[in-house]
């Protein structure tokens, strides 16, 4: 096993302050407003909200934003990861409109078909300033077998010629956090954050069963960059991993293509160092019309072991929606009930101690 362990890195914001991270999965979030005008998105009907978009993809349902807006004020993170983003259009009225222009947007379109892109929130009052990268362009050193077998054979199917290798489905997304004094950036980051949104388990063409082997290989390409990254600081930056990894990468029993990540690197399941039960960690709820239901846990936030004493064991966990009156709701029983939730999926909440609080501890 590779060690990742740090060296004690400079006193900073990031580390010195309490910090809540928030993955989220927010369910195709598109909010295009080309014909709004100023009319009060707390009164208008579900029709008018539709008709404020110009684009053939319609708008978030308008009742399904407000509660991703209310969770999300209720949660009160500093820094948010985003899946399923519709641009950084969407990304800005989302944050304008919703959340009292409180956050940042940062986003750069990635790979995906369906223009769900990777995105991040951050708190204007953070004394920080960043660099975004994608990573949409790296190469997975992936081929399904048809493709290996027509290039042996001299074939090529691909309108743009010889492919060698496909890229991420989405992207991953890297937000490196610096610290800012007397508006001066730092050489070095003191943290960088990962997101991911990896291959789904849909396989249309019937080639990649579950879309395993692709999964697969952009958890590898994904673990490279990371240790890039890690080798890059000289393992003096905590560098936190997160996403929608579309299958259970949970320790002790995570699915094959998973098991890379505890082989391979010291990171840890922020809810499993926080000693959340299995049973309260599933962020996904396969229901179906004449089985019973499965819980998953699809996404995670996975901290370096330099971090791991600083996770707030009482304020990490999986957040559950909540009602207006900010009673927790049930649990949906059936498909119908699922699509009455602001997105399919629960949102991972990481909360992170700062050193001189700890220091302070008996």
């Amino acid at each position: 096993m590779l060690d990742l362990r740090v060296r004690s890195p400079e006193m900073n914001f990031f580390r010195d302050q309490r910090i809540r991270i928030v993955q989220f999965n927010v369910e195709n979030l598109f909010i295009f407003l080309d014909h709004y005008q100023g009319q009060d998105l707390a009164r208008v009907t579900e029709k008018e909200w539709q008709a404020f978009s110009a684009s053939t993809t319609a708008n978030k349902p308008l009742a399904h934003v407000r509660d991703l807006a209310r969770a999300i004020r209720d949660l009160d993170p500093d820094i948010l990861m985003l899946c399923e983003v519709g641009g950084r259009e969407s990304l800005s009225n989302f944050s304008q409109h919703f959340l009292g222009d409180r956050y940042a947007p940062h986003l750069l379109e990635g790979n995906s078909d369906r223009g769900i892109d990777l995105g991040y929130l951050v708190k204007r009052s953070l004394p920080f300033t960043y660099d975004l990268i994608s990573h949409k362009h790296r190469a997975i050193d992936f081929l399904y077998p048809h493709e290996r077998q027509s290039q042996e054979a001299g074939y090529n199917h691909l309108r743009s010629g010889r492919i060698t290798s496909h890229r991420f489905s989405r992207d991953v997304l890297e937000l490196r956090v610096f610290e800012a004094t007397a508006g001066e950036m730092s050489s070095q980051p003191c943290a960088v954050l990962m997101l991911v949104h990896l291959k789904s388990q849909l396989d249309r063409s019937r080639i990649d069963p579950g879309g395993r082997d692709r999964r697969r290989a952009e958890l590898h390409k994904l673990l490279n960059i990371y240790r890039e990254i890690h080798d890059e600081f000289q393992g003096n930056t905590p560098v936190i991993l997160g996403g929608d990894f579309n299958g259970v990468a949970a320790w002790p029993s995570p699915d094959e293509e998973f098991r890379a990540i505890y082989d391979e690197t010291h990171l840890r399941d922020c809810l499993e160092v926080a000693g959340i039960p299995h049973d309260e960690r599933f962020t996904y709820q396969q229901l179906y019309r004449n089985r019973p239901g499965v819980h998953r846990q699809l996404d995670y936030l996975f901290v370096p072991p330099e971090l791991e004493k600083r996770v707030n064991f009482e304020e990490t966990w999986v957040f559950r929606f909540r009602d207006e009156l900010g009673m927790t709701q049930i649990l949906p029983r059936n498909l119908n009930e699922k699509k009455m939730l602001p997105s399919d999926h629960y949102p991972v909440v990481l909360t992170l101690n700062g050193v001189s609080a700890l220091e302070k501890l008996p």
